[in-house]
Parts: C-alpha cells; structure tokens; sequence
C-alpha cells in the first residue's frame, strides 16, 4: 500500500476531537501566531490560554513525507512565528484548542483526518492524468511542482526505471531533477486541497499512484514505475 493510501486510510480512523458530553460548539480557527513553547503534548502560543494539544498522529512534510507521533513530529517545531490551525472547542465557560496543521518555514504538519476534511475533490482514473510544472522544492520522497501560482505536492517513493540505466530509487536519482526544471508527471490519483487550508499546508494538490512516468523536460531524465 503507497504512503498516501495509508495516509487516507489512517484519516477514516483518525479523531481530532473526541465527542463531547454536554453541550459544546467546535469549529475550526486558522490564525498567525508565535510558538513560546513545544512540549511533550502540544504547542504554547502568545495570546492563547492553555496548551494547544497535539497528542496524535501526523503528517510531517519535510525532509520527508512521514506518518508519525507527535513525540517526533514535534521535533520538527521550534519556538517562533508560524500558522497555525486549531479546532476551538468551547463548553460552558472554557475553551479548549486541539492543534490540526501547522506550517512552520519550509516544515508542514498535519493531522491524517485533515486529508479528508481538507479535500475540495478526489481525482482518479484508471488510466492516467498528466500534471506538469515547474520544480520548486523535493525531498527524500517528495518533489513540489508549481504552475500558475498553484503548487502540486508529489510523492515519488519507491523503486523506478529509469531509462538506460535500470532499477533505481528517488534518492538514487532525485539529484538529476534540479530546481527550476519543467517536469510531466503521469499519475492515477489527484486530491485538490481547499483554498483556506492550501495557504497553512503550502500546496493546492496532492498526487500520487504512478505506473506511468515521470519525465524531466528540461533534463531529459525519464522515470516509470519499476
């Protein structure tokens, strides 16, 4: 199963907020705020009463694409600015934050039930879509693609051939794939994220699920599914 086939599937069990007893309003809060403090549970923000809680699973894109637990998506979080989004759960007289994504620099994290609550629509077919754009950014899993001020998160893990050369991985090869080059990708699967929260997780698309290619126009490298 690929990483987003997981990650969609740990959003359809995954809870932000467990269901409350009483009376209580929930509803989601995305704001520019600054990290005081990271613990082992959550994040403390000026102007906010309480801790942010972050208990949980999450999405870590960085130097990687991950799935792990706040013990070490919270490694990749430092004190300072960052935007951030919470459910405000408000019973009676307190309120309660739970912390759902937050974008830090180049660092993004996000809970695997914002996948779904994040989805303007889900794309598939079983044939192929072409996606091209420029590259802005990749990681150890993962290339940024951007084309008319929207940008395409690509997640490009596993094994590939590459022509003429064989077998390879993206780590083998991701240095042929520079920075500023136009790049096609073939893919089955396009999830297109909301604008509100496009802004906090840094990308307007999602693609994934290749056993077509991925073809740098520029370089002439060209990848298809091993």
């Amino acid at each position: 199963m690929g990483l987003l086939a997981v990650l969609l599937a740990a959003a359809a069990v995954s809870m932000v907020v467990g269901s409350p007893t009483g009376r209580a309003d929930a509803r989601l809060e995305v704001f520019n705020a600054t990290i005081t403090s990271v613990t082992s549970t959550g994040i403390v923000v000026e102007g906010v009463e309480g801790e942010l809680v972050a208990r949980g699973r999450w999405v870590v894109v960085a130097d990687v694409v991950k799935l792990c637990n706040w013990s070490v998506a919270s490694s990749y979080v430092g004190e300072g600015a960052a935007l951030v989004a919470a459910v405000a759960v408000r019973r009676d007289n307190s309120t309660m934050y739970v912390l759902v994504a937050l974008r830090q620099g180049d660092v993004a994290l996000l809970r695997p039930l914002l996948l779904r609550r994040a989805a303007l629509a889900h794309r598939h077919t079983r044939i192929y879509m072409s996606v091209k754009g420029v590259l802005t950014s990749k990681g150890g899993n993962y290339m940024v693609l951007e084309r008319g001020g929207r940008r395409v998160l690509a997640v490009v893990r596993g094994e590939w051939i590459k022509a003429g050369a064989g077998t390879v991985t993206w780590s083998d090869i991701q240095g042929e794939f520079r920075v500023g080059d136009e790049v096609r990708i073939f893919c089955h699967h396009v999830l297109l994220v909301r604008p509100r929260l496009s802004r906090i997780l840094g990308f307007n698309a999602i693609v994934w699920g290749y056993s077509g290619a991925i073809i740098d126009l520029s370089s002439g490298t060209t990848l298809s599914r091993a």
